[in-house]
């Protein structure tokens, strides 16, 4: 009797259980179980991830550097040239007119460069000049200032130390003071020069006051030529300012061209015409 009733109560069991297990599945009995999922509100807005924009760099490629070395081809001529006068036209005017004097030039008398080292102060005085005299002497100057190596000649007044005396007198005080000139002559030049160096240390141009007038400008330029060391007249050259036999022009071209060699650094006081030759040479061709 007792396994009678065991049994039934087992079977009660299960019967109770298979129930529960069907209600638990019945959706009408969902009343405490809530699946909570993540939506998204309508208001929600999702950021965007921020980008940073990196500047573009450019690289450039490497080149390589090539130096193509030019060789600039040798002037022609110097800036001394002249055109139709060559190399040894020049040496041999430069020799008749700096390399000698006029009035040793018969003796044999060896002559070496002779000019001024020293800026040179001159005073111009004496007897009936005029400010046209004036006026061609400062201008001729102001010339001569501008040649490279040229020391400089500045005009000086009454009562200042001078190394050049520039003086207009009378023909009779001409022939008194120069006994080697005759009576033809409107002018004359003489200069002191120191015997160990040769440069000029002094000088004196003494003008006729009574020289044509066309004739006044060239003889003014002649005799300053002479006193700066072209110390001899050309016969050479008839347009020359210092054409023995004048025929009244002014310096030319060729004049300032031996001027400014005379003035060069490659001429140097005391040299003799060899060494003078080889010296033109170089800086004119």
């Amino acid at each position: 009797m007792k396994k009678v009733f065991a049994i039934l109560m087992c079977l009660f069991v299960v019967l109770m259980t298979a129930s529960c297990i069907k209600t638990e599945n019945n959706p009408a009995d969902e009343t405490e179980t809530v699946t909570e999922r993540q939506t998204a509100s309508p208001d929600f807005t999702v950021t965007e991830p921020e980008t940073t924009t990196l500047p573009e760099t450019t690289t450039e490629p490497e080149t390589e550097t090539t130096t193509v070395e030019t060789t600039t081809a040798p002037p022609d001529h110097s800036d001394l040239y002249i055109k139709g006068i060559s190399t040894e036209m020049m040496v041999e005017y430069f020799a008749e007119t700096v390399l000698s004097a006029e009035y040793s030039r018969d003796t044999g008398h060896k002559v070496l460069v002779q000019k001024w080292n020293k800026p040179i102060r001159y005073y111009i005085h004496g007897f009936n000049y005029n400010s046209t005299d004036v006026y061609y002497i400062t201008e001729f100057f102001e010339r001569l200032n501008k040649v490279d190596g040229f020391p400089g000649a500045t005009r000086v007044g009454l009562g200042e130390s001078y190394d050049l005396e520039i003086k207009f007198c009378t023909r009779i005080e001409l022939q008194a003071k120069t006994i080697t000139v005759d009576e033809t002559c409107a002018a004359f030049t003489s200069f002191n020069f120191n015997t160990a160096t040769d440069e000029i240390q002094s000088g004196t141009i003494l003008y006729c006051h009574d020289i044509p007038k066309d004739q006044r400008q060239s003889v003014i330029q002649e005799e300053i030529l002479n006193c700066m060391g072209m110390s001899d007249d050309t016969l050479l050259r008839e347009d020359s300012v210092i054409y023995q036999y004048s025929n009244y022009n002014t310096a030319t071209e060729t004049d300032m061209t031996i001027f400014r060699i005379l003035y060069s650094d490659a001429i140097k006081c005391g040299m003799d015409k060899r060494q003078c030759a080889n010296a033109i040479k170089e800086i004119y061709y």
